[in-house]
């Protein structure tokens, strides 16, 4: 239960916002408001303006203050939000595009790390179910502009996956070969979209478990003549793969957890002693 629980969904703390998203009023700045979200708070109205989104350094550096990207990599462990693997330089993007919703482009809760290939792939397709929302310039709405995701989600009903609000473990499974799968409308989108099915990811999910099929046939070749020493190594290298598998810095979390609940420890190492 604790290992399907703790599948990839990304645990956000939306009363936590990076200071310069912040609504610049004096409720949240009693010692003053500093220049970072008074600045972003700006730049927002002008797009709001504007009914586009400027793609231009002046919007650009908004969502890529240092404290917001500072919040992101720690929350996200520094992987990406959709294939989860490591990312070397990190990206902020945006679950909703702000080609789309301009008037979200600085907004905490729409802000995820994403590595430059699922973001790529993903672009501005976001498809709804349910009915486009339309923003209301009004003071409500603008303070609230951090934390709207849901109440959207609720009317438009997105196909794309939001890894911050929903829990994956339920919805998808793998093949040994690493490839991913679901039965789910939401997360085929998802997947076909974002490309999360391509092949150096099923690669390098697959090379998880051959690895640790060698590391087994290592361990029962090296200690062929001590069986008692063959079984604590093979423990030792199983214990290992869930301990990695429960560690939030690992990648393919998912993949590997995956691996756990479903006895492909069990059986690589069953066929090992039988080969």
């Amino acid at each position: 239960d604790f290992i399907r629980k703790n599948m990839i969904k990304i645990n956000k703390n939306l009363k936590n916002i990076p200071p310069s998203l912040k609504f610049p009023s004096n409720e949240n700045f009693p010692n003053g408001i500093p220049s970072p979200p008074t600045t972003t708070h700006n730049r927002r109205l002008e797009l709001i303006e504007q009914g586009s989104y400027i793609n231009h350094d002046n919007y650009n550096s908004r969502y890529k203050q240092d404290d917001i990207k500072i919040f992101l990599k720690a929350i996200y462990k520094n992987k990406c939000a959709y294939c989860e693997q490591k990312i070397e330089q990190s990206h902020v993007e945006h679950y909703r595009p702000k080609d789309i919703y301009y008037w979200l482009a600085f907004s905490w809760d729409n802000l995820i790390l994403a590595c430059s290939f699922c973001n790529l792939y993903k672009g501005v397709n976001f498809d709804l179910d349910g009915e486009p929302i339309t923003f209301e310039n009004n003071e409500e709405n603008l303070e609230n502009i951090n934390t709207s995701g849901l109440s959207y989600d609720e009317i438009e009903l997105p196909r794309m996956v939001n890894p911050e609000t929903i829990d994956p473990s339920e919805y998808i499974y793998f093949e040994k070969n690493g490839s991913i799968k679901s039965e789910d409308s939401r997360f085929l989108y998802t997947i076909e979209k974002c490309k999360i099915d391509r092949k150096y990811l099923n690669d390098s999910r697959r090379k998880l478990l051959d690895n640790f099929e060698k590391d087994i046939n290592a361990a029962l070749v090296y200690n062929s003549e001590n069986v008692a020493e063959q079984e604590r190594e093979i423990s030792s290298l199983a214990r290992k793969f869930v301990r990695d598998s429960l560690d939030r810095e690992s990648e393919f979390i998912s993949f590997r957890l995956y691996a756990c609940t479903n006895n492909w420890l069990s059986d690589i190492i069953k066929e090992k002693r039988a080969s």
